[in-house]
């Protein structure tokens, strides 16, 4: 997720870690399918070994430097968070250096982070907050294409999208 802290005029973004690097390849998961998932993402060098979708890096380089926009990438640890954790940092690191490490929020409620916009892959965000401060934006995944989003609900397709226009529109309210 990435996002900005609210008020002093400032657009407030999130996104998750999860919308900036690639799915998961298809795996035959057939014969007890919740354990051999589990496997492949609780295994070391899962998360590090993630390819960038394509386009996130940059649009994060550019939200970065625009005016009145503070970004962060929040992004939820996995129960089983032994290599988990360790490895978004080093990923986030890696791919978008160490000025971006600072601006990492970890937690398991995102409802809880204040923020204008909520750039995720999840469709449906729980947590305490009942209604979250942020606008949920819907990035398009492999495990979300056929999700059906209600008016308003936004979706951005891809970072390739013009996901500057949903930063404005939300500037102008």
């Amino acid at each position: 997720m990435v996002g900005a802290k609210p008020g002093q005029g400032q657009l407030c973004l999130l996104t998750s870690h999860e919308n900036v690097t690639s799915c998961v390849p298809k795996l035959d998961f057939s014969q007890n399918p919740k354990a051999k998932v589990a496997s492949v993402y609780e295994s070391p060098g899962f998360f590090l070994d993630l390819d960038p979708i394509p386009g996130a890096l940059e649009a994060m380089q550019e939200m970065l430097h625009m005016q009145d926009t503070e970004v962060f990438i929040c992004t939820s640890p996995l129960r089983k968070y032994e290599h988990c954790v360790v490895e978004k940092y080093k990923w986030v690191e890696k791919h978008l250096g160490p000025e971006f490490v600072e601006r990492i929020i970890l937690t398991r409620d995102k409802t809880v982070v204040a923020a204008d916009l909520l750039f995720d892959d999840k469709d449906t965000i729980q947590g305490a907050e009942l209604n979250p401060r942020w606008e949920h934006i819907l990035f398009t995944c492999c495990h979300n294409r056929h999700v059906q989003l209600p008016a308003p609900r936004r979706r951005l397709h891809s970072w390739a999208d013009n996901w500057k226009a949903i930063l404005e529109s939300k500037r102008r309210h």
